[in-house]
C-alpha cells in the first residue's frame, strides 16, 4: 500500500504485489519511477519523510533521500522493536538519519522519535518554499509495545491484552499527531495546510476491529482493504461530511500533486485518479473501478498469497 501511495501505481504493475520486502531481500520499489516527493520537488517543495520506509534499502539509491526526500528519520524495514529498533526478521538495528545509522535512538519509543523530528523540522522551516511531510508511524504494527501511560488508559477495558496494547499504540499515535498539529498552528502555517490521514490496511484479526467487514490485514476482503482516512484543513470547501465514493490509495499521488498546483503527465502511466473534488468539496469520485490485487504466486499459501480481486 505504501508503494502504491508513493508511486501512484497498482502493486501488481510495480512488482509490489507479493508479500513484503524482507530485511535480507535485494529488492526495492522500482528506481525508474518518479515517486510523490519527486513530483513535489519539481513544484519547489521541501520534502521530508519520517518513520517507516519499507520500500527497500538494498542500496543507497533505494532509500528516501535518494528518492526525492530532503531528509529522512526512521527505519528502513517493515517492523521492529519500538524502543530498541531491531528488525523482526533479522534482528538488525534500524534507525537512520538519511542513510546514516542513528544509535542515539536506542531506548526511545518510535512515536516519540517521529514527533521529535517532525517538530524539529517545523521549527527549522523558514517558510520560503512550500512544505510536504510524509509521516509514517510504526504504530500500530506488531510487536505491540505501547508506552505505559497510553496502555494504562485501557486498564479497565474487558478485552484481551493484545487489544489493550493495540489501543495504547493508537492513543500514542493520536497524541503525537495532536502535537504536530499544535506545532503547525504555533508557527503560523495551519490556515494554509492540508492534513491528510490514512491507514495502510485493515487491522490484524485479534488486534484490530474491522467489523462489520469480513477479514483483516493480508486478505483482499473489505476488512483487509477498506482503510480509515480523512482530510482536515481550513481550506476545505466542505467539512464535517462523510463521503462514500470509491478512492484507491494510488489516487493520493495525483490528488496531492493537484493540490500543490501541478499535474502528472499522462505519459507517466499512473493508475491513480485526481480526486480533489471528492477530497476537498465532498464531490463525486472520479473512479468507478479498481484492482485490489493480482497475485498469481500461491506457493506460500492462501489466503495471504495467490489472490486476485477487482471491483
Amino acid at each position: 500500500s505504501r508503494g502504491s501511495f508513493l508511486s501512484g501505481r497498482y502493486s501488481y504493475k510495480s512488482a509490489m504485489q507479493h508479500g513484503v520486502i524482507l530485511d535480507n531481500k535485494p529488492q526495492c520499489l522500482g528506481l525508474d519511477y518518479t515517486i510523490l516527493p519527486g513530483y513535489l520537488k519539481e513544484l519547489g517543495y521541501e520534502t521530508h519523510a519520517f518513520g517507516k520506509w519499507h520500500l527497500g534499502y538494498c542500496r543507497d539509491e533505494c532509500t528516501p533521500t535518494h528518492r526525492g526526500f530532503d531528509s529522512f528519520s526512521g527505519g528502513f524495514s517493515g517492523e521492529g522493536e519500538f524502543y530498541e529498533h531491531t528488525t523482526a526478521t533479522g534482528g538488525y538495528y534500524d534507525w537512520h538519519l538519511g542513510t546514516e545509522v542513528d544509535y542515539d535512538a536506542i531506548g526511545k519509543h518510535s512515536e516519540d522519535l517521529i514527533g521529535y523530528y517532525v517538530n524539529k523540522t517545523l521549527d527549522e522551516y523558514d517558510q520560503s518554499s512550500p512544505l510536504f511531510m510524509y509521516v509514517a508511524f510504526h504504530n500500530v504494527h506488531s510487536p505491540l509495545d505501547p508506552k505505559p501511560e497510553f496502555l494504562a488508559l485501557y486498564d479497565d477495558l474487558d478485552v484481551t491484552d493484545d487489544r489493550k496494547k493495540y489501543l495504547g499504540l493508537v492513543s500514542g499515535m493520536d497524541y503525537i499527531i495532536g502535537g504536530i498539529v499544535d506545532k503547525i498552528k504555533e508557527i503560523g502555517i495551519y490556515e494554509n495546510t492540508y492534513i491528510l490521514f490514512s491507514s495502510d490496511n485493515g487491522g490484524d484479526v485479534g488486534e484490530g476491529d474491522n467489523s462489520p467487514h469480513r477479514g483483516g490485514k493480508s486478505t483482499l476482503w473489505e476488512g483487509g482493504c477498506k482503510a480509515n482516512s480523512w482530510t482536515h484543513s481550513p481550506l476545505l470547501g466542505a467539512s464535517g461530511v462523510e463521503n462514500n465514493g470509491l478512492m484507491h490509495v494510488t489516487d493520493w499521488l495525483p490528488t496531492i500533486v493537484d493540490l500543490a498546483g501541478g499535474s502528472v503527465p499522462a505519459s507517466d502511466g499512473l493508475d491513480g485518479f485526481v480526486q480533489t473534488d471528492m477530497v476537498i468539496n465532498n464531490g463525486d469520485s472520479a473512479r468507478t473501478t479498481m484492482i485490489y490485487n493480482i497475485d498469481r504466486e500461491s506457493d506460500i499459501g492462501q489466503p495471504k498469497f495467490g489472490e486476485m480481486a477487482c471491483r
